[in-house]
């Protein structure tokens, strides 16, 4: 019975949470209350105060359903034992793209935060998790391009830190625009196109046949 009932339980968290997305993308997040994420999820408001303190926790579950696994991406490609970083961080950026264009659960998330929230005095819950998402974003990204200048896999007179804060514009940027005009930005296309502008001016690495045609440019150094 326990475990049926904590089974219950998941499900009803994760109903809540698909109810609030859905919420805030229709609403925004300031107009949606507890009340109408309860009704949405036909449950009773009883049940959200179960699951979450306040609204705040709410959108941090929804953000952290699709930022957890990105990061767990990120903490792969960054680390310290990787043998070819930048390849695996065009890997996995190209994954986490398609996954924003044809995941609705990813892109419902990140429209909430990116589109959806208006800021309201006094209420710090966004840009808490828009500043504390970002930094971890960066310093995963500079590990990366740090740990391929250590093995000599980046060209001369370019600086980690620098490389990454620029990787970070191009990634939010892109996935911005695409958002707000999927029709003429395409993220798989335009988006993996921006970053492999910057990898071919830094990457100096050899060429995997599996990275495919795009990046056998970057990589190779070629014309």
């Amino acid at each position: 019975m326990a475990r049926r009932t904590r089974r219950e339980a998941e499900a009803t968290r994760e109903g809540l949470l698909d109810a609030a997305e859905d919420c805030f993308r229709e609403q925004g997040l300031f107009r949606t209350s507890l009340e109408a994420i309860a009704t949405r999820a036909g449950v009773t408001r009883g049940a959200v105060y179960w699951h979450f303190k306040n609204k705040d926790e709410v959108l941090e579950a929804v953000i952290n359903r699709v930022s957890v696994p990105f990061f767990h991406g990120l903490d792969r490609v960054s680390r310290a034992d990787g043998t070819t970083p930048l390849r695996d961080l065009r890997r996995m950026l190209c994954q986490s793209f398609a996954d924003l264009v044809h995941d609705q659960r990813v892109r419902s998330a990140v429209e909430v935060i990116e589109l959806r929230s208006e800021v309201a005095v006094n209420d710090d819950a966004i840009s808490r998790l828009r500043t504390s998402g970002m930094r971890e974003t960066q310093a995963r990204i500079v590990a990366a391009f740090r740990r391929a200048q250590a093995l000599g896999q980046m060209r001369d007179g370019h600086s980690p830190e620098q490389c990454g804060r620029s990787l970070h514009v191009i990634i939010a940027g892109s996935v911005r625009m695409h958002l707000l005009d999927p029709a003429t930005f395409d993220l798989e296309r335009d988006g993996l196109a921006a970053v492999d502008l910057l990898l071919h001016a830094v990457a100096d690495i050899p060429v995997d046949e599996g990275d495919g045609p795009a990046f056998a440019s970057v990589a190779g150094g070629g014309a």
